[in-house]
């Protein structure tokens, strides 16, 4: 990232801290079913922390907790020190996030999509802004101003990333981000992560299936398998990754 070109679109770089996100003893069930059980983790500020399992392990669930669209039904979290649920004004203001399944209004363009969602945060982001970003998306720019509604589903997934950046939030809590993308989607989104991390950061807890992926931009990992936490740790130079999920899930 051209640092002296979008700094004028970037909120004053965050400092590290201490732990800014946590979840304490988290549980969720649903019609009885459970979803994540006894989930506790830790998330220090400036940090880029991966979040890995495989379908149906519970990711999406925590992310969806701690954007404060559910509640969990056991345990509690915290965001920005603020003890949830319910999700405060000022801890909201923190953390913005992009889920697998965004929905956007078809019959609107992808710049009106993301102005309409950006200004329900009170916040009116320059078409420039909006520009630059996509830019850096490797998002077309004339994909801006088509309709929602004709866009493929990695054009989907770019926008979805892109509208979780107005305005730019201390945490950003991406649900699968390279899911749908070609390649040279993926490296852009890798890219946007660190640089965003290094340049501004901006903390980042990112879920994966994809083992090889978080190990290009995660500083630790935990991995979630049935709803439990089964490792986190950080990682280092010739540790697997991939060798480690792997001989967890094959635990009898």
């Amino acid at each position: 990232m051209d640092g002296r070109k979008g700094r004028r679109f970037l909120v004053k770089k965050f400092m590290k801290s201490d732990v800014l996100l946590a979840l304490k003893d988290v549980g969720k069930k649903v019609k009885g079913k459970a979803i994540l059980e006894g989930v506790s983790l830790e998330v220090r500020e400036g940090e880029i922390f991966g979040l890995l399992g495989g379908n149906g392990a519970g990711k999406s669930t925590v992310m969806r907790l701690l954007l404060g669209l559910i509640a969990p039904s056991t345990g509690y979290f915290y965001v920005g020190g603020y003890r949830c649920p319910p999700l405060p004004p000022r801890a909201k203001t923190m953390i913005g996030g992009c889920l697998d399944n965004t929905s956007f209004y078809g019959n609107l363009t992808g710049i009106e999509n993301i102005t309409f969602f950006a200004s329900l945060s009170s916040y009116y982001p320059e078409v420039a802004e909006i520009e630059f970003f996509a830019s850096l998306l490797d998002f077309e720019p004339s994909l801006l101003y088509k309709k929602v509604g004709s866009y493929s589903q990695g054009e989907k997934k770019k926008l979805s990333l892109l509208h979780s950046l107005f305005p730019l939030p201390r945490i950003l809590v991406w649900d699968e981000p390279w899911v749908g993308l070609d390649p040279r989607g993926v490296k852009k989104v890798q890219e946007l992560i660190v640089n965003l991390n290094t340049e501004q950061g901006v903390t980042f807890l990112l879920s994966s299936p994809l083992a090889l992926e978080l190990e290009k931009v995660a500083q630790r990992v935990a991995i979630l398998h049935q709803g439990k936490i089964k490792w986190n740790d950080y990682l280092t130079p010739g540790l697997s990754l991939g060798e480690i999920y792997w001989e967890i899930i094959e635990e009898k």
